[in-house]
């Protein structure tokens, strides 16, 4: 093994090579080791080249003859995909050397660190990290060193979830808010308010996660204003899809003018079959679905008259609640039906909401800068199956725009690892 320069060789003696091809024949396992050994022993005399040199530099700073050499530290460190090699690590009698290649608070490399951010937001927990991350990532990690992993990448699900929105025109917007454990000093439920939207092609994307004081008008309208700042086209909006917070419909309507506001058939349901005496449920339901699946507008009106006429006695506080958003519940009917089913209901965004408390199940509670990296991380995962699939599942409607897809799944892809 030699140096050349800046780069690394592994010189191998020709019978070496030989014996060692011969190995990976009957013992494929040991022949990996012994190649990652030398690996090893090639980047150990590296890195212990590059301390030296930046020793030399840093002597060379100090006021002449005032710092030496005061020989060597061994330490332990990880570096991805190699695992841990033993370095010595060259000090000054000063003590002021600190070196920039094996830091002296560091025993693993940055691309570990961000390993094992990403495996805790996949849903593995801090002790589990600790027990496995020996095996896994080579060097053993104590639960504490995980959770403060995902500061490593925390500016980075900040960039994502403060990205500009002008690239794309989203014509339906799903607006939501879902609660997570946060700790500041204390843990208490806060509220994250979610928007996804879906663009012409008709894909979806989270184009908004703001963590709030509370699930309100006024907290929207700061998500709507701070969506728009972000270039998003108000022009391109033609329905927003929500539950019946008060208020918020007449909030989505102040910030894009030229769109709709459609209320949720499951979060209606909600409000309005509680009012239904049990023993009429099932029939009531006939009824209801006769009016939310219905072949047209004028269709469906007919069928809520015909349920008007049936229920007004026996259910009149539930036909009341029913009529009182029945506008917004048929506003779906004035656009393209193979878009019905998805704009029915907010469901895209409640999977969205399930797969974030999924993700954070096993951190029973996390500050605020872990969230945002939860999120993100959850957010990506999502944005690269959504580049594939449209809202009408229809993948052939939009062959035309493959190149373009093609392109999205790259920048997710490359926006998830990096």
């Amino acid at each position: 093994m030699r140096l050349v320069g800046s780069l690394m060789k592994i010189v191998v003696k020709v019978q070496d090579v030989v014996a060692l091809a011969r190995r990976f024949e009957s013992a494929p396992v040991e022949a990996w080791r012994e190649v990652l050994e030398q690996v090893r022993d090639a980047v150990t005399t590296t890195l212990e080249q590059v301390m030296n040199a930046e020793l030399e530099l840093f002597l060379g700073e100090e006021p002449k003859g005032t710092n030496k050499r005061n020989g060597f530290t061994t330490r332990t460190f990880a570096i991805k995909s190699l695992g841990a090699v033993r370095v010595r690590v060259p000090r000054d009698r000063a003590g002021r050397f600190e070196s920039k290649v094996v830091p002296p608070n560091r025993h693993y490399d940055e691309a570990i660190e961000r390993d094992l951010a990403l495996l805790h937001l996949a849903g593995l927990s801090t002790r589990m990290l600790s027990h496995v991350s020996g095996r896994v990532l080579g060097i053993q990690v104590s639960p504490q060193e995980v959770s403060n992993a995902l500061k490593a990448i925390v500016p980075a699900a900040k960039k994502f979830l403060e990205r500009p929105l002008g690239g794309r025109r989203f014509q339906y917007l799903y607006v939501d808010g879902t609660n997570f454990h946060v700790r500041r000093g204390t843990v208490a439920l806060e509220p994250t308010l979610v928007v996804i939207g879906v663009d012409e092609l008709g894909h979806k994307s989270v184009v908004s996660m703001v963590q709030g004081d509370k699930d309100s008008r006024g907290a929207w309208e700061m998500v709507f204003a701070d969506m728009k700042e972000r270039g998003l086209d108000c022009s391109a909006v033609k329905m927003g899809i929500m539950d019946g917070l008060p208020g918020l419909g007449t909030a989505f309507l102040e910030a894009f003018p030229h769109a709709r506001v459609a209320r949720c058939w499951v979060h209606k349901a909600r409000n309005v079959f509680p009012r239904v005496p049990k023993r009429f449920q099932a029939e009531f339901k006939v009824g209801w679905d006769s009016v939310q699946y219905a072949d047209s507008g004028v269709a469906a009106r007919a069928a809520f008259e015909a349920m008007k006429g049936r229920w007004a006695s026996l259910a009149g506080d539930a036909m009341t609640c029913f009529e009182r958003d029945l506008e917004a519940l048929l506003v779906h009917y004035e656009f393209p039906r193979e878009h019905w089913e998805a704009l029915r209901t907010t469901n895209p965004i409640e999977r969205v909401n399930k797969e974030f408390k999924r993700r954070s199940k096993s951190m029973d509670s996390m500050g605020a800068d872990g969230l945002k990296a939860l999120l993100a991380f959850t957010a990506l995962r999502l944005e690269f199956g959504w580049s594939t699939t449209a809202i009408t599942s229809n993948k052939l409607t939009h062959l035309q725009y493959r190149e373009r897809l093609e392109e999205r799944r790259t920048d997710v892809m490359r926006s998830l690892l990096n």
